[in-house]
């Protein structure tokens, strides 16, 4: 077979080119920088009921945007998008979190998950998911590990599973239930006020969905 034989370039036209390539680059991170950010969640007897779910938390007492956080301790997207969030949070100031824990990644993803919410009970939720989300493999011995680092007891952890372990049990079926109603097919997702936001971003696309939830009005429509 013979060889197929190259056009030939000039430095000009190749110049023309990459400046041409250049071009549709910049486009498409303007795009990107300018295009809405999350999705809008009408109102709805699905959001008030999620909204209402007392869920672990943290985060300033007058916050004025709630983020609802749905997520799994061994999900790669969801460790991702922790620092990033973390950043974007600590940037703004006025956002409070509560975490919707939501094991979709097999048996120890929902140990880990009864785990932190065990350690709830001695106020140490927030250590044992702090400690979960960046580390290896989260199981139950991880958040086990996790809480007496934070200087709580596993004894009384191990207890409250004994004696607990159902209404645990309840909330992670609750916290199901409500993902699905919202339309998320898997984590991490993000419901900022009434901006639903999902997947792994950057904290500037944290930063702007925040901007966006405050902007939605009462209604449902937006302000700019």
């Amino acid at each position: 077979m013979s060889p197929v034989s190259r056009p030939d370039v000039s430095r000009r036209d190749a110049l023309v080119l990459a400046g041409l390539l250049g071009a549709g680059g910049a486009a498409l991170l303007t795009l990107r920088a300018t295009r809405p950010v999350g999705e809008p969640i009408p109102l709805s007897p699905t959001l008030e009921a999620v909204q209402a779910e007392q869920r672990p938390g943290w985060g300033p007492a007058g916050a004025d945007l709630h983020l609802l956080l749905f997520t799994d301790y061994n999900c790669g997207a969801c460790r991702r998008a922790h620092p990033e969030m973390t950043a974007a949070v600590v940037a703004d100031g006025g956002v409070a979190i509560r975490s919707f824990d939501w094991p979709i990644f097999g048996d120890d993803s929902r140990a880990a998950a009864r785990g932190a919410l065990a350690a709830d009970a001695q106020g140490l939720y927030r250590p044992v998911h702090e400690a979960l989300m960046p580390g290896g493999r989260a199981d139950g011995a991880a958040a086990e590990a996790a809480l007496t680092a934070a200087g709580g007891s596993v004894a009384r952890l191990r207890e409250t599973l004994a004696t607990e372990g159902e209404r645990i049990d309840g909330m992670l079926a609750r916290n199901a239930f409500h993902a699905f109603s919202l339309g998320l097919g898997g984590t991490p997702g993000h419901v900022i006020g009434r901006l639903l936001l999902r997947g792994a971003v950057s904290e500037r696309e944290f930063r702007r969905a925040f901007d966006r939830a405050r902007k939605l009005t009462e209604s449902g429509t937006l302000k700019g």
